[in-house]
């Protein structure tokens, strides 16, 4: 009896290895391995990146509507983890200009050409402009064609414009200010540009008036004063400066209700809004009717490359903050997708036509973005490897039969070679080749499923073994072989 030592040695584990169909599954499964990696790499240039955890929104002043609208997104991305940093700055005219990043420099003629050299980008005020990734901007501070890396991520607000005027009746429609004192705001403010393209649309240009530098209190001051005949101004319509206003004799709010539509045609960014009666003080009625206004709409921008998901991610924020009701806006109004200075960008184009993703509405962010990475990486991939997967069994089938049926063409051919007369050296030789065959479909090993068919060529193998054994003893006899066929014949014919 064989000792537990001997057992032990006799164990072989990788005896597996040496019938194993290494070169069907090596033909079959090498084309499938390089077509899954092709359609990882295809999947990992679309999918792109994580979306960062940190994310740079410029707001405005300390204090500001802006940043009161900040803090709400803020506590938005703390909820799905991403942190979000609020920057603040001296208003939508900053704001747009940390977002554009520095102006270009514009290049002398190049020598040898017939135009300017392209401009390049001034590199030494690079370093002095802070990192933004999106921000609140109002509408007319700049387009498209300054800022072409930029896109719009819809409306969020509206910013009425204000403009009194001193005189002893309502107007309804900007006055004619040619010759008059008018305060358009303080250098640098986003509001300069929108009074400016207003001033233009009626015919009125900036060198036509006595403009004077100056914003809120201090125009309201001049207004009050005799300094100015109009102020222009953007204020909430809480700010107590507009009702110290309208309740000054002698000073009127513009009422644009005559020419607000062609206004808003002709300055795509403005919008047209209705001050209810007692809009600013319902106590005192004030004002006494409704008034059309001009306002300016505040939207966010981002750079166009900023991840779609954090895109996704503002946008849910702006329909949380935005989305109530409000003086100029109905509930669920805003954000809106109006389209002026800059272009919607693909997610706020699907957010607006289908709203929040659907695995966003039922998965933390984190988990909703890996979701969606992966169905970028199994799309690909499925559609590769699935019409394979399909293709594999009858492949394979094919490459196990064609290993025995090889066998069965040497077959052929020896039969056919042995129905005429042989000599003792082609008996010998077929004899030897035969038992070669024999040895080498001995050495197949092939799955159950086909065993069936590997017996059956052993069994065509021993038969043509024993019709050349029949030849052979006949040739050493020398009488010619009757094959059964033959025999049949014969005795027909007896």
């Amino acid at each position: 009896m064989p000792s537990l030592v001997d057992r032990v040695r006799s164990i072989r584990p990788l005896a597996w290895t040496k019938t194993f169909p290494w070169r069907e599954w090596l033909f079959v499964g090498v084309p499938v391995l390089i077509a899954v990696i092709v359609a990882l790499w295809i999947a990992g240039r679309y999918m792109g990146a994580a979306p960062p955890k940190r994310v740079v929104l410029a707001t405005g002043p300390e204090g500001s509507t802006y940043q009161v609208f900040a803090e709400r997104y803020r506590k938005v991305f703390e909820k799905n983890g991403v942190k979000l940093e609020i920057l603040a700055t001296k208003g939508a005219r900053e704001n747009y200009k940390f977002l554009r990043g520095p102006e270009p420099d514009p290049a002398p003629d190049s020598p040898g050409t017939n135009g300017p050299a392209a401009a390049a980008p001034n590199t030494a005020d690079a370093e002095s402009y802070p990192h933004v990734d999106a921000a609140f901007v109002r509408g007319g501070i700049g387009d498209a064609e300054e800022a072409p890396h930029l896109v719009a991520l819809g409306t969020v607000a509206y910013e009425a414009l204000w403009v009194f005027c001193r005189g002893e009746h309502r107007f309804d429609d900007l006055p004619p200010l040619t010759g008059k004192t008018v305060a358009i705001g303080g250098k640098g403010a986003g509001m300069r540009r929108m009074v400016r393209t207003l001033l233009k649309a009626n015919g009125t240009d900036e060198a036509d008036i006595t403009a004077l530098d100056i914003g809120g209190y201090q125009a309201a001051e001049a207004l009050l004063t005799g300094k100015a005949h109009c102020a222009f101004m953007l204020e909430s319509p809480e700010a107590g400066i507009l009702k110290a206003l309208f309740f000054a004799p002698d000073v009127y709010m513009v009422d644009f209700r005559r020419r607000a539509d062609a206004y808003v045609k002709k300055v795509p960014f403005l919008q047209k809004v209705i001050l209810p009666e007692g809009g600013i003080d319902l106590a005192a009625n004030m004002p006494i009717a409704p008034l059309t206004l001009l306002a300016a709409q505040t939207q966010i921008l981002a750079h166009e490359d900023l991840h779609p998901a954090i895109q996704m991610l503002l946008l849910q924020a702006a329909k949380e903050t935005h989305g109530e009701v409000g003086m100029f806006n109905r509930q669920g109004e805003l954000p809106a997708p109006n389209k002026f200075d800059f272009p919607l960008s693909d997610q706020a184009t699907r957010f607006f036509e289908r709203g929040t993703p659907f695995l966003q509405r039922y998965l933390p962010f984190w988990l909703a973005n890996l979701a969606d990475r992966l169905v970028v990486i199994l799309i690909p991939v499925v559609a590769i490897v699935f019409p394979l997967a399909r293709l594999l069994p009858p492949l394979y089938a094919w490459r196990m039969r064609r290993r025995i049926y090889r066998w069965y063409g040497e077959l052929m051919f020896i039969e056919n070679e042995m129905r005429r007369q042989l000599t003792k050296g082609e008996t010998r030789d077929f004899r030897e080749r035969l038992e070669w065959i024999e040895r080498e479909v001995n050495e197949l090993h092939t799955p159950v499923a086909f065993a069936n068919q590997l017996y059956l060529l052993r069994q065509h193998i021993d038969f043509v073994q024993h019709k050349l054994e029949q030849i052979a003893a006949t040739v050493t006899t020398g009488k010619h072989p009757m094959v059964p066929e033959l025999r049949g014949n014969q005795a027909e014919n007896d």
